[in-house]
């Protein structure tokens, strides 16, 4: 077959009415299917992040995005599983434009309290307490130096851990974007973010804002969502008065583009103490406990109603699922009846001996329907007559 031309005559216009000829300069021969090996996805943690690109990792405030970012850092350093899937060992920059502070305490506890069998001295987590200067540009172009010089450190230092995840914490506070709320220029930076993480071979996650509710989705336009390659949101019940967690947060899987969005884990922040202030007091910092996906405030295992109804959104979402245009403001969602859940729930939910088992069946759906709702691993919404549930997304 022979390769199409460089320039091509175009005699119609788009309405197919006849103007006057023009040439267009094509970039030729296309890339024909087969031509190459497939190729597979790579993961920096498996089934979660990918190996490159952009992830954004959102939540509310005190939800704990930050611990949550850590967590994951330490397991790639230290090379073990991040919730019970695989990991690419590898190098952490950590760019603090916010609670830099608190940066080296919250790792010496991580440490103390989970990874007591890493080896002591220097290891590769990088990190920068500054907030850059200048336009969205002249930042940009400073990350990808800082980025290059990491790489360069942890070559020369660290060879068996090259630098592969960037975090950015936080991305209001360390871009200067001129506003967060416009798609057209939200989605330029995404995607010079995008080419930044692709040409330097690494994960670039900022830690950004989720709004007031989880179903209102992370903060400012919808083109953060859309441009990045995955996202993760942390969740909490929180009281907005006292900010007060009355109950387990929760890690979900908001975005994937191979894989399948929804509830990864539940998780509470333990304190450890790892030394005394000037006073004699102890000095106790944070850190991530992991418990099942729906376990309550105190680590205990979900009931087997929560169980039941997350696995009937999964099965009900791969059977039904449809973009649904839920929010007006917003892109649709991908969600699923409420009631393609509830006959899901039905079938796969037994409860024994019961004397009423349509009646335990319904009183154990609600209560499961209502504490996954409230601990915001999954919002709802109706749409007309009709109930439409969905993971929280970005």
């Amino acid at each position: 077959m022979s390769p199409l031309p460089k320039s091509v005559v175009l005699p119609y216009d788009n309405d197919n009415r006849p103007q006057q000829a023009y040439a267009v300069q094509v970039d030729a021969p296309f890339r024909r299917f087969g031509d190459r090996p497939l190729e597979m996805p790579r993961y920096l943690i498996k089934g979660i992040l990918p190996l490159v690109g952009v992830a954004l990792l959102a939540g509310q405030f005190s939800s704990g995005k930050t611990f949550i970012g850590l967590d994951l850092s330490l397991s790639l350093i230290h090379g073990v599983e991040f919730l019970g899937r695989k990991t690419k060992p590898g190098g952490v920059l950590w760019l603090a434009a916010e609670g830099g502070g608190l940066i080296e305490r919250n790792i010496i506890a991580a440490r103390k309290a989970k990874f007591t069998n890493a080896p002591g001295g220097p290891f590769p987590f990088l990190w920068e307490d500054s907030v850059p200067r200048g336009d969205t540009n002249a930042i940009l172009a400073e990350l990808k130096a800082k980025i290059r010089a990491a790489k360069g450190e942890c070559d020369e230092h660290h060879p068996n851990r090259p630098l592969r995840l960037v975090i950015i914490d936080t991305l209001a506070a360390y871009f200067a974007l001129e506003d967060e709320n416009d798609n057209a220029k939200v989605g330029t930076f995404m995607a010079r973010l995008g080419e930044i993480a692709k040409e330097e071979h690494v994960l670039i996650v900022p830690i950004c804002h989720m709004g007031k509710s989880a179903e209102s989705g992370i903060r400012g336009a919808s083109a953060f969502g859309a441009g990045a390659d995955a996202a993760i949101a942390v969740l909490a019940d929180i009281n907005q008065a006292t900010g007060e967690v009355s109950e387990c947060r929760t890690i979900s899987l908001a975005k994937t583009r191979d894989g399948h969005p929804g509830p990864l884990a539940s998780f509470a922040l333990e304190r450890i103490e790892i030394g005394t202030d000037e006073d004699g007091d102890p000095v106790m910092p944070g850190y991530v406990k992991f418990a099942p996906v729906g376990a309550d405030k105190k680590g205990r295992p979900p009931s087997r109603g929560v169980r039941d109804f997350i696995e009937s959104v999964s099965e009900a979402m791969i059977k039904y699922g449809a973009d649904v245009q839920v929010f007006e403001d917003a892109p649709p969602r991908r969600a699923v009846r409420i009631d393609h859940v509830r006959d899901e729930f039905n079938r796969r939910h037994s409860v024994g001996d019961s004397v009423d088992p349509a009646g335990t069946k319904r009183k154990n759906y609600q209560r499961a329907h209502d504490k996954v709702l409230k601990d915001q691993m999954y919002a709802s919404r109706t749409v007309g007559v009709v109930e439409y549930i969905w993971p929280v997304q970005v």
